[in-house]
């Protein structure tokens, strides 16, 4: 299922509550061929959790172990995950750079599948 965030949702007092996201679908072929993600009309959701950790750079961003009680971190502050992503705070799970420092996107692309494919179990199971 092919899904987009569109917004961190929160409080009055700022604290995140949730993220809202739009499932999406593929649209037609562009002049190359390719196919891009498109909204689906109304088909708006929220998920509610209480962190959002934005997956920007190369390197984990130094306050993820400050700001997220339970979620442990090597001393390179790298987030501390198995081969499938789950980390050591229960929903959370992390992939690519954030584990491993520096590396190609395609280990990335392949740790995010294999988190996916965790998260996935994960909401199946509840």
């Amino acid at each position: 299922m092919l899904t987009n965030p569109v917004e961190v949702l929160g409080n009055e007092k700022g604290w995140v509550t949730g993220l809202k996201c739009i499932k999406m679908e593929l649209g037609e072929p562009d002049e190359s061929g390719r196919r891009s993600p498109v909204p689906i009309p109304n088909s708006e959701f929220d998920i509610e959790t209480d962190v959002v950790v934005m997956s920007l750079g190369t390197s984990p961003n130094p306050l993820i172990a400050s700001t997220t009680p339970g979620l442990d971190t090597n001393r390179w502050k790298c987030v501390i995950a198995d081969d499938s992503g789950v980390t050591t705070k229960a929903g959370v799970f992390a992939g690519g750079d954030v584990v491993t420092g520096a590396a190609t996107v395609i280990l990335a692309m392949g740790a995010g599948r294999k988190a996916a494919e965790a998260i996935d179990r994960c909401i199946k199971s509840k």
